[in-house]
């Protein structure tokens, strides 16, 4: 994210890409999606900037005109200083300063204005060239995807032009200037429309808080997100208002300019080429700003404007429409006009309404308050008066036209002030006529009487046809059927303005309409009637349809129209309502329907029921024709004169069966009876009622009889069904089908009402007065399921029956709020119902769709049954809990438990599979079928995608379980499968994926209209619910390990239409982002599957630009880079940089190349190395360095920062250094990055220690996470440092390690108790279900927070039912317990992140541990902390067992270079206590160390001790000469040791006891028991560790307890048995048996001699008689015995390293009395002793078959040479040492042939050197190591042959020994 900008205009920086103009057009975008509009900064300083907020004060001239001061400014911002002119030619400045003036010429517009208008073009020719439509390739490409080659584009995208005008032809001409002003002419006309536009809604939702105030909206009416946008529209408000001129004047001036501007035609001066296209463009935008105009000035009129308009503004606007015909007849010229005509007629018609003023000047005659009207009142100036009626009588002779309404408004208006004056003149003349009227002055006529004067001096005007004119302009409107143009209108105006974004206009046109219907109603100038009954009814139902109002997503406030409608006692309700109710049940439908739409538009509730619904239950009249032939009433009440009658017997409604005509009374008599007795509702003998229609017979009555509604609806409908029986008595005929179809609407109305009032559940009283019974008895449910399948039947044998489909739509609706309110009811009906396919028959779904809805072309039917499959999943999921545990189920009322499905788990399976399966390929196939309605198409498309789509998610976001049937949401596996199956293969069929990539060349092909119109809001919905289908399937794939999909494959060709989608809306740019890096990560499988099929042909991902021509891939890439720059929406750039990451770590090389350099390969090829961007944007890698460069940390906790954004971006620069690290060059360039890094690692240092509430949680896992990647940053920022041997970065790095050194090591956050509880609580409380149930997956992996690792908006949907889930209140139920523990994994996610990120960096440090003091310090305390963390841990082994593998890796790296560096400092020495409490705390038994599971563990930390023995040893530069014999033991010791050390001793015993014996013994075992577990290395790495101890200095003080120990653990009997079994556990080498344990046995023995005590035991035991014993030994009886070539070599390494050392190591120990036993020992291997003795044979004769001379073989002869003068020594001098000589037996060896060829090759070095070889590989290292003239290996040799000689008396003429 760039540096706040200031919203000064910077040509220089819009060049150079560091500032994107916030335009009026983005704002407008920005402000139509209110939601996005409030999360950016950008857009608020741009909107309440003081210029910009004075432009929307006078929308209607936004620019100064020219004048020298804009000129200079002008100047100033293009002068050379401001602005470099530009060698790589990416912008011309000269062009665009001709270009600017030459717009502010034509334009008449200030040059600075017009400057940034053409820099405005400058900047948007990317997204302006991506938008203009595909290439060829392109259009073919998408073609090909979409499976649209085989039917035109036309029949299936409205208004789509995207496939059939290919780019080739116009891109070459882009760049020239007329194309140039073209665009730049587009822009400025837009920008003005916009600016008016932005004005209008501002002004509107600044009034929202005054509608709020009254009764009619509600306090939760229309907000639009954030605060600030209110405030802004009532301060502009305020400003337009406050002029010199009132707003409505400048609204109107600016209309009537733009009118006469269209008549006057086009002036502007452009070329030839571009005029007609200039002109189109000029035509389309006067007529767009007219209709912003007409809109600004209606909410002026209508909602600012409290009081009457001024008179003048009244007439002037009249006048004007009058002038222009109302615009009946509006010019259109261009096809893009035409959408807007209605609108503007429309806007006429509100605009004369609105200011007429109607509901204000009926109210007030009607209350009195006229005698407080204003004498400037229009309607109380009769100029004014005669003008307005003159204009009305003219406009009649327009026929129906806008000026309708107002005209009838102002015929009722006249009407009433005319009733009004003739009842003041009566008073008046009242007044004369009293006795006193002498005494008084005579009254004047008022103010009224004079208006109404006026009007009828007006009535012998021809105008009027000699009538009075408000008679004349009645009947006038009344013939044009005012009705219907006002129902006409407000069709128009809610599709016009059909979003929320003008839910205020909406709402005040509906309403401005009704008022005019209550006018005419109480005037009495209209009367019920039909036409009337219709109007009211779609202007009460308004934008509700039920599919809308019924939606998920829908706010429920109340409409205001309804409210007012009920709230209006004196006209509405008691005229249009009570005579609806009075006429029932004999005209039911208008009552019906009145009743359906007020449901849906009240939302006041009591009882969970709409108010007027108690209206229902309780009535007291029933109006009806008696039945034919009935007499049984009598006249009663004859004085009153009013037909009243009474009954003499009962009379009933409704009966069973039929009844002949001619019926006797005792007939009557006996069917009331049984129909009492069947419950059936019966008018008692008695009742009273009225005759009100005696004009035929049989008369219609009205009964005064109390009854409810409701039942009588419920039992009317069960006389529907065929098989019923039941009839209405009057007619003896079931209910008709119009009377169903309402019935059935109205009680899916009432019930989906109060379930919406009451979250979800029903209110009882209204099931009970809609006779619903949850325990399945008979009731309303059977009689609308029968009725259900019955239509269904009918409409199969009789398609095309409209009535039947309507009845069938309504039935859906009404099993949709069946489904919440007892599925039990609806899961059985569907299993045997027929509209499904199951057993072969069945399947009406598809037969309505093919016979009936497909032909009439609408699908209502269709959408219905996909709205009832979404909730049937919804209740299969949801209530899946609590069908296992029905006891705690809430029951929403009080009868059986809701949560019931009354079928089997299996049957509820079927069902949504075979459902789902016939959606899947009504899915696949609705390309081609024919719309009549338009928006059915999106609809059917947006329902499916969703629900498929939250299918996927059920199945696959939760859960690790291998087996979708395995998880809580297992119902819908089935279809799951099937879904994936269907869309996930790799086969070539188009058919699946084509309505999926239809949908996105509908979006991508949007014709950018300026209305928001409904019908555009849907297809927008269409493209997003495609987007995350397309995502969520190949995310799927990705997540089930599928290889690459044909999906994925025709979603790459569709990039072209991604790229395009992307630019058109902010609102797609989350989505298409989303989908397009998980494509970019899918597409790595490619690669993989090839690599396993061994294919080499084609190693790289399919690339992501490759599908885009060279041309879109360069705009795509551009518009990209500017990173959702000006708005700044933090979302969308976090999605971006998530996008580049991927896109540098997946193996897109094109894409990568141009995030990191700025230019695309070819532009790179072009440029000089050193140019910059030739986009004019920075690269994008620049940029997020820069970015992060200049992040500025917050200075006070309550100061927040995007931390999710700036992690994404650090995250990019770490992917594209790891993967590009060439391409982004030496890290040490970006030493701001750096210091920004180490100044944040310094600041979380004092941050808070431990975050306690959820936010400071959340707060500290981003800064966590960002802390890891700064760790990665800095640790590859050394790494090139170290590259280049600059250790000067570490001055900085070292002391802003204190966050890491004392954080990154602790132990991981985890609140072992928490999580641990809410386990065992919630399975306790919901049997069944586990904690992981509800874990993500991969699917979606989600940002820290409430909903991090368990999915907490799925568990809410299964475990809400039970009150424990919410908890009794605020922040104690489970929901609180998942979120704490959501939180608590997200910090402890972001502390491993840490810990494994600190890795890297502290190894990376470990490289300088010598250059660098307290770089040791900070080394050693690293260390200490790991060993303390892993001996401390107490969390679960199963989560963080890694962990302590982690940092036991990094102990041992660390350590490696401390004992590299030779550190021996006394901290160093004590990390031995800590390394070891570690090793015992993961160790409890270390008999059995190595045979259990965590043995690799095991052996690491054994490495980590082995390492931290090393700072106890003393190096010693001089050697003595007890080392210097020593050292020809082979490595056996170690230096030695004269410097004491304080050490441990205590420690290094337990090591000995637990590690060495215990382990030896345990890993001997092993080995017996199961040799494969073990291996050699283990045995070498506790031989190691122990002649380490051995060596260390103060053991020389302990080594009798040491030998103690180790006698007592019989250590020595198990070497030697080892050695003895190791010619069986041998392991396989290159074919040969290797008997590598007795080697090993051996040096283990070897190791334990060197302590002198334990060499005695060894003596005294007789270890070389056992070692003797094994079979190993009988190799050195061969002939030749073993040498170093002979098979297997392991033998003469025995020999050399094991046996000849022990000997001596025996000798050094115990002495001559040893001797003897040892001389007889080796010689009893003549063989062996004989070949030693030839072994460096120099002679002449022999050099035919010249001896190689291996090291072993210096060090055997070193070796024999030095036992051989031992033992002579020990012969010579017996008798003193009290031994007999004669006992030692001379060694069997030629001592003196020996001494020759020693003394030979001595003379002969060079020659020695050639027949020296290497036989192992730490010896050909040692060949390649040189020393001097000669390489290592020769001088080991040289010296081993040297010591051999001087042992044998070479160099002094004596035999020397020691």
């Amino acid at each position: 994210m760039a540096p706040i900008q200031s919203t000064e205009f910077d040509l220089s920086k819009c060049f150079k890409g560091e500032q994107q103009l916030v335009t009026w057009d983005i704002a407008y975008r920005a402000l139509c999606e209110p939601e996005t509009a409030s999360r950016s900064e950008a857009l608020r300083d741009f909107l309440t900037a003081k210029e910009n907020v004075e432009i929307l004060s006078r929308p209607w001239k936004p620019f100064a005109e020219p004048s020298p001061q804009e000129k200079s400014r002008f100047e100033s911002k293009t002068a050379p200083i401001s602005v470099t002119p530009t060698q790589n030619g990416h912008y011309n400045l000269d062009e665009i300063k001709e270009d600017s003036l030459w717009l502010s010429k034509e334009a008449q517009i200030s040059e600075y204005a017009a400057l940034q208008l053409v820099a405005q073009e400058w900047q948007s020719r990317s997204t302006v060239q991506l938008l203009s439509g595909l290439t060829e390739e392109e259009a073919l490409s998408v073609q090909d995807a979409a499976g649209l080659a085989n039917f035109s584009a036309s029949t299936f995208v409205p208004n789509s032009s995207i496939l059939t005008t290919p780019l080739a032809g116009r891109s070459t001409q882009f760049d020239t200037q007329d194309q140039r002003r073209l665009r730049i002419v587009e822009i400025y006309h837009s920008t003005c429309a916009s600016i008016i536009r932005i004005s209008q809604l501002l002004i509107s939702w600044g009034a929202a808080p005054q509608l709020r105030s009254q009764t009619i909206y509600g306090n939760d009416y229309h907000t639009v997100g954030a605060g600030w946008i209110e405030e802004l529209g009532q301060k502009i408000a305020t400003a337009q208002a406050g002029g010199p001129a009132t707003a409505l004047d400048q609204c109107l001036q600016a209309v009537k300019k733009r009118c006469e501007t269209i008549d006057g035609g086009y002036s502007w001066d452009v070329a030839e080429s571009i005029i007609e296209a200039a002109s189109e463009k000029w035509v389309t935008a006067q007529t767009v700003e007219l209709l912003h105009l007409l809109h600004l000035a209606h909410v002026h009129a209508d909602v600012v404007t409290k009081g009457f308009v001024p008179a003048a503004t009244v007439e002037d606007w009249l006048t004007t429409f009058n002038t222009r015909g109302f615009f009946r007849e509006f010019p259109v010229v261009t096809p893009r006009q035409e959408p807007l005509v209605p609108v503007i007629q429309l806007l006429t018609s509100l605009v004369s309404l609105s200011i007429l003023k109607i509901d204000l000047i009926v109210n007030d005659l009607d209350s009195d308050d006229c005698k407080n009207w204003e004498t400037s009142s229009y309607i109380l100036n009769t100029g004014v008066v005669e003008t307005i009626t003159n204009l009305f009588g003219e406009a009649r002779i327009l026929g129906p036209s806008p000026a309708t309404p107002p005209m009838f408004a102002w015929a009722i208006l006249t009407w009433r002030l005319n009733n009004r004056a003739t009842l003041e003149e009566q008073e008046r003349e009242h007044l004369l006529e009293s006795p006193d009227a002498s005494r008084r002055p005579l009254p004047e006529p008022s103010a009224i009487e004079e208006s109404a004067m006026i009007i009828g001096r007006l009535e012998g005007s021809e105008l009027f046809d000699g009538k009075i004119p408000y008679q004349e302009l009645a009947e006038a409107s009344s013939a044009a059927g005012v009705m219907a143009i006002i129902d006409q209108l407000v069709d128009t105006g809610l599709s016009a303005f059909g979003t929320s974004v003008d839910q205020i206009s909406r709402d005040r046109l509906r309403l401005s309409f009704l008022q005019l219907l209550r006018a005419a109603l109480g005037s009495e100038v209209v009367v019920y009637s039909p036409d009337l009954i219709v109007t009211a009814y779609s202007i009460l139902g308004g934008d509700r349809s039920f599919r809308a109002w019924a939606g998920k997503d829908t706010l429920h406030h109340a409409d205001p129209v309804v409210s007012f409608f009920l709230e209006d006692e004196d006209v509405l309700r008691p005229l249009l309502l009570n005579e609806a109710r009075l006429r029932y049940p004999y005209e039911s439908t208008p009552f019906l329907k009145f009743f359906s739409v007020l449901t849906r538009g009240d939302k006041t509730v009591q009882n969970g029921l709409p108010t007027f619904v108690e209206k229902l239950t309780e009535t007291n009249q029933l109006m009806q024709r008696l039945p034919i032939g009935f007499a049984g009433y009598a006249l009663t009440r004859e004085e009153e004169n009013a037909n009243w009658v009474e009954l003499t017997a009962d009379l009933p409604l409704f009966s069973s069966g039929s009844i002949s005509s001619f019926q006797s009374q005792r007939r009557l008599l006996t069917s009331s009876s049984t129909a009492r007795s069947e419950g059936l509702m019966t008018i008692p003998a008695g009742t009273e009622g009225i005759i009100v229609d005696d004009s035929e017979q049989p008369y219609v009555a009205v009964w005064h009889y109390q009854h409810s509604t409701l039942t009588y609806l419920v039992q009317l409908l069960s006389s529907y069904p065929s098989g019923s029986g039941r009839v209405e008595y009057t007619t003896q005929e079931p209910a008709s089908r119009e009377n169903a179809v309402e019935i059935v609407g109205l009680f899916a109305d009432l019930l989906h009402s109060s379930l919406q009032s009451s979250e979800g559940v029903c209110s009882v009283e209204l099931l009970e007065a809609l006779s619903i019974n949850t325990d399945g008895t008979q009731d309303t449910v059977n009689i609308v399921l029968a009725v259900f399948e019955e239509e269904l039947l009918r409409l199969c044998q009789e398609p095309g029956n409209e009535a039947s489909l309507e009845l069938l739509v309504n039935c859906t609706h009404f099993l949709e709020a069946l489904v919440l309110i007892a599925p039990s009811r609806v899961w059985p009906f569907l299993a045997r119902s027929r509209l499904l396919e199951g057993d072969g028959n069945g399947g009406s779904l598809a037969a309505i769709l093919i016979g009936t809805e497909m032909v009439l072309g609408r699908y209502d039917f269709l959408i219905g049954c996909i709205r009832l499959y979404d909730r049937l999943v919804t209740d299969a999921v949801d209530c899946s809990v609590a069908r296992k545990n029905p006891s705690k189920a809430l029951s929403r009322f009080n009868a059986s438990n809701v949560a019931e499905s009354g079928t089997s788990d299996k049957i509820m399976s079927t069902t949504l599979f075979t459902y789902g399966r016939t959606l899947a390929s009504i899915y696949e196939s609705s390309l081609s079928w024919k719309y009549t309605r338009p928006d059915h198409r999106p609809e059917i498309n947006i329902a499916i995608c969703d629900v498929f789509t939250k299918i996927l998610k059920l199945a696959h976001g939760v859960d690790d379980a291998p087996q979708l049937s395995a998880k809580l949401t297992k119902l819908v596996a089935p279809i799951a499968e099937y879904i994936t199956q269907l869309y996930l293969t790799k086969s070539e069929s188009n058919l699946p994926t084509n309505p999926i990539l239809a949908s996105l060349v509908i979006g991508a092909g949007s014709d950018g209209s300026t209305l928001l119109t409904s019908s555009a809001a849907l297809w927008k919905q269409q493209t997003e619910s495609t987007l995350l289908l397309a995502s969520t399937l190949v995310r799927v794939a990705l997540l089930l390990n599928k290889s690459w999909t044909h999906l994925e494959q025709q979603l790459f060709k569709a990039t072209p239409l991604l790229a395009r989608l992307y630019a058109t809306s902010d609102r797609w740019k989350s989505p298409v982002v989303r989908l397009l890096e998980t494509l970019v990560r899918g597409a790595v499988r490619v690669t993989e599957s090839q690599e396993s099929n061994g294919s080499a042909d084609q190693q790289e991902p399919p690339s992501l630009l490759g599908h885009l021509g060279p041309r879109t891939a360069k705009n795509f890439l551009s518009v990209l880079s500017e990173l959702d720059e000006p708005l700044r929406i933090v979302d969308i750039q976090t999605d971006v940089w998530n996008l580049l990451s991927a896109v540098v770590t997946c193996k897109q090389q094109w894409f990568s190349l141009y995030l990191l350099t700025g230019n695309t390969p070819k532009e790179s090829l072009r440029t000089k190395s050193n140019s910059a961007a030739v986009s004019g944007h920075k690269a994008l890698l620049t940029w997020a360095i820069e970015s992060v460069s200049n992040m500025s940390l917050p200075t006070s906790s309550t100061a927040s920062l995007s931390w999710p954004l700036y992690t994404a971006m650090l995250e990019f620069i770490t992917s594209a250094q790891n993967n590009w690290s060439w391409a982004m060059g030496d890290l040490r360039k970006h030493k701001n990055l750096i210091h920004k890094l180490l100044e944040f690692l310094s600041w979380m240092t004092r941050q808070l220690k431990n975050p306690r509430s959820n936010a400071e949680i959340l707060q500290r896992s981003y800064q966590n996470q960002f802390a890891s990647l700064a760790c990665e940053v800095l640790a590859m920022y050394l790494h090139s440092s170290r590259q280049f041997g600059d250790v000067t970065p570490l001055k900085d790095v070292v002391p802003a390690l204190a966050y890491l050194e004392d954080n990154a090591l602790q132990l991981p956050a985890y609140n072992v108790s928490l999580h641990g509880n809410l386990r065992q609580n919630l399975e306790r409380q919901f049997p069944g279900v586990t904690l992981a149930n509800f874990k993500r997956t991969a699917l979606y992996p989600e940002s820290f927070g409430r909903s991090f690792f368990y999915d907490v908006e799925l568990a809410e949907q299964l475990l809400d039912f039970d009150s424990r889930w919410a908890g009794p209140r605020e922040g104690t139920g489970f929901v609180n317990e998942v979120e704490k523990a959501n939180y608590n994994l997200g910090l402890v996610e972001s502390q491993v992140q840490l810990l494994q990120s600190w890795k890297l960096l502290a190894l990376e440090l470990s490289h300088f541990v010598g250059k660098d003091e307290r770089l040791v310090q900070v080394i050693i305390g690293v260390v200490r902390r790991s060993m303390k963390a892993n001996a401390e841990s107490n969390l679960p082994e199963e989560l963080f067992g890694q962990l302590n593998v982690l940092r036991a890796d990094l102990s041992f790296g660390l350590l490696k270079k401390l004992v590299e560096a030779k550190i021996h400092t006394a901290e160093a020495r004590q990390l031995l206590a800590p390394v070891w409490n570690a090793i015992r705390a993961s160790t409890p038994d270390f008999d059995n160390a190595f045979c259990s599971d965590a043995v690799h563990y095991y052996r690491s930390q054994l490495r980590i001790l082995y390492l931290a023995l090393q700072p106890h040893l003393i190096e010693q530069t001089e050697q003595n000469g007890e080392a210097d014999f020593r050292s020809s033991f082979r490595g056996t010791m170690p230096a030695s040791h004269k410097t004491l050390e304080t050490s441990s001793s205590t420690l290094l015993l337990e090591i000995l006891s637990d590690t060495i014996a215990k382990g030896f013994r345990s890993l001997a075992t092993q080995l017996h028991a199961d040799p494969s577990t073990v291996s050699p290395s283990d045995f070498a790495l506790l031989t190691a560790i122990l002649q380490r101890i051995i060596a260390i200095p103060e053991m020389a003080k302990w080594q009798t307890q040491a030998a103690l120990l180790f006698a007592n653990s019989s250590i020595i009997r198990y070497a030697t048995s080892l050695f003895s079994w190791s010619d069986r556990l041998t392991v396989s080498h290159n074919g040969v048996a290797d008997p590598v344990y007795g080697e090993l046995a051996l040096l283990f023995l070897l190791s334990l001699s060197a302590i002198q005590a334990l060499a005695e035991t060894m003596a005294v035991e007789g270890v070389l008689s056992q070692i003797n014993t094994a079979n190993l030994m009988n190799y050195y009886r061969r002939s030749n015995g073993m040498g170093p070539f002979d098979s297997p070599a392991r033998l003469h390494s025995i020999w050399t390293k094991g046996i000849l050392p022990l000997c001596l190591n025996l000798l050094l120990s115990v002495g001559p009395p040893i001797a003897a036993e040892i001389s007889s020992f080796l010689n009893q291997f003549p063989e062996q002793l004989g070949r030693a003795s030839s072994a460096i044979n120099s002679s002449a004769s022999s050099r035919s078959a010249a001896k190689k001379i291996t090291l072993s073989v210096a060090s055997e002869t070193h070796s024999l040479a030095l036992i051989s003068a031992v033992l002579e020594t020990v012969r010579k001098q017996g008798p003193k040492l009290g031994i007999q000589a004669n006992e030692v037996a001379l060694l069997d060896w030629d001592k003196e042939n020996v001494k020759e060829d020693i003394e030979s090759w001595l003379s002969r070095k060079s020659a020695l050197r050639e027949r020296v070889v290497a036989i192992d590989e730490r010896e050909v290292e040692m060949l390649g190591r040189k020393k001097g003239e000669v390489n290592e290996l020769e001088d080991r040799v040289l010296a081993e042959l040297e010591d051999a000689g001087k042992c044998l008396g070479l160099g002094n003429g004596k035999s020397e020994a020691k």
